[in-house]
């Protein structure tokens, strides 16, 4: 016997085959207003709706739907302008009254065949989203690098475990290689850490099948949905053509809504990025007790004495009048570093910085009131903005008045650049 509703046209309409003209009507309009394209914007919709009109003018005519289900071995008499349909063959025994069950039986579904057998995790289960990724492992042994790629079919549960295993013997066995142990192992991480490579050829494929496998085990919705995952690995036209295929044979039912398990990285990126943390850290710890200095206040001065007046404003804040700070007297430095410089302004050179609360001795005031020459306790003569000097001085730094040496001339200019 021929194939039971070969182009699909009753699938598609949503209908029994022993519809009568009424209900393919309403069928038609209702899906008609979901599938036209000014109304849907899905990138199918126009071909689903081709497909839908197909399947309506071909059933809404008597002829054309006598022609169709011909090969079904029915016979279409008219009755009351309706088409009733019943088969040809020879009828079937209806078993005693006694015997007939009280509920009918439900159409047993049909077996997959061969080729339409789902994909298997590595851990023996069925997935609707599963994908083919290929992780990285690396190790080297003197001069000579091995790498070894680990694919095959993961749900995402089994791939963050593969990143992590995979990830861990690369960190452990990839830098002893040299020269390009280190590279590779970078190279090998960053892809693991990104969630390994997914060729765009086997993954359609592969979701294809999966497809075509829940269809025959008539789960639509999910097959629906896979079919619309290949999409986004259909790179080619070939291959873009199969999966519009597979969908139009699906666009009577509706995709099944789940949520994207691929779409972040998830705990496998964090656990696999944590040997890289704990490397950082160990190295800033030892970087902090073995400088002589805090590593940010090494970081200010390389800065500053590299590109002057970084830390300064162009245009320094208002500060009181060199009435206020006579000169002749110990100040203290009010800013947290404060730049003592040659000349009374930014673009001077650079010639030491001043921590808060070191004592200065005021000698004279620049003209514009701005910048004062200060001598520091130690014998250097520069010029320090007004706006960082305070006349509160601590106590325990009153014995660094006496210890003022004669200060040198600064010099005059501005420094060459």
């Amino acid at each position: 016997m021929a194939m039971r509703d070969p182009k699909g046209y009753y699938i598609a309409l949503g209908i029994n085959e022993d519809a009568d003209e009424g209900v393919i009507k309403s069928a038609y309009r209702n899906k008609a207003k979901r599938l036209h394209p000014d109304f849907n914007p899905s990138p199918i919709a126009a071909k689903q709706f081709h497909r839908l009109h197909e399947a309506y003018e071909t059933l809404s005519d008597p002829e054309k739907r006598a022609a169709y289900d011909k090969p079904w071995r029915f016979d279409s008499p008219k009755t009351n302008g309706a088409h009733s349909y019943t088969r040809t063959e020879e009828p079937r025994r209806e078993p005693p009254p006694k015997e007939r069950p009280r509920e009918a039986r439900a159409e047993p579904k049909p077996r997959a065949a061969a080729g339409d057998q789902p994909a298997v995790c590595r851990c023996g289960k069925v997935t609707a989203q599963p994908r083919y990724v290929i992780f990285d492992l690396v190790w080297g042994r003197l001069n000579k690098v091995q790498r070894r790629g680990v694919s095959g079919i993961f749900c995402r549960s089994c791939a963050d475990r593969t990143a992590v295993r995979a990830s861990l013997v690369t960190w452990l066995a990839g830098w002893r290689a040299w020269p390009n142990g280190p590279k590779e192992t970078v190279k090998a991480l960053l892809n693991n850490i990104r969630g390994g490579r997914k060729p765009a050829d086997r993954n359609a494929r592969l979701l294809m099948r999966q497809a075509r496998a829940f269809r025959a085990r008539g789960e639509m919705e999910l097959a629906r949905n896979a079919a619309e995952q290949a999409i986004g690995f259909a790179a080619t036209p070939s291959l873009r053509h199969e999966v519009d295929s597979l969908l139009l044979s699906l666009s009577a039912h509706p995709a099944r809504s789940l949520k994207d398990r691929w779409e972040k990285p998830g705990w496998a990126a964090t656990v696999q990025v944590l040997p890289l943390a704990v490397v950082v850290g160990g190295l800033s710890m030892a970087a902090s007790f073995l400088a002589p200095l805090p590593l940010s206040t090494l970081a200010r001065q390389w800065i500053t004495v590299d590109l002057p007046g970084l830390f300064e404003s162009s245009t320094p804040p208002a500060a009181p009048s060199s009435a206020a700070l006579p000169t002749g007297r110990v100040y203290a430095v009010s800013a947290k570093q404060a730049s003592l410089r040659t000349g009374p302004g930014a673009g001077y050179q650079l010639l030491a910085l001043l921590n808060q609360g070191t004592v200065v001795l005021v000698m004279e005031a620049d003209p514009s009131g701005q910048w004062m020459r200060v001598t520091t306790p130690d014998g250097a003569s520069g010029f320090i903005a007004l706006a960082q000097l305070s006349p509160d001085v601590r106590i325990d730094a009153l014995e660094d008045m006496g210890s003022f040496a004669k200060p040198a001339q600064p010099e005059a200019g501005p420094a060459a650049p």
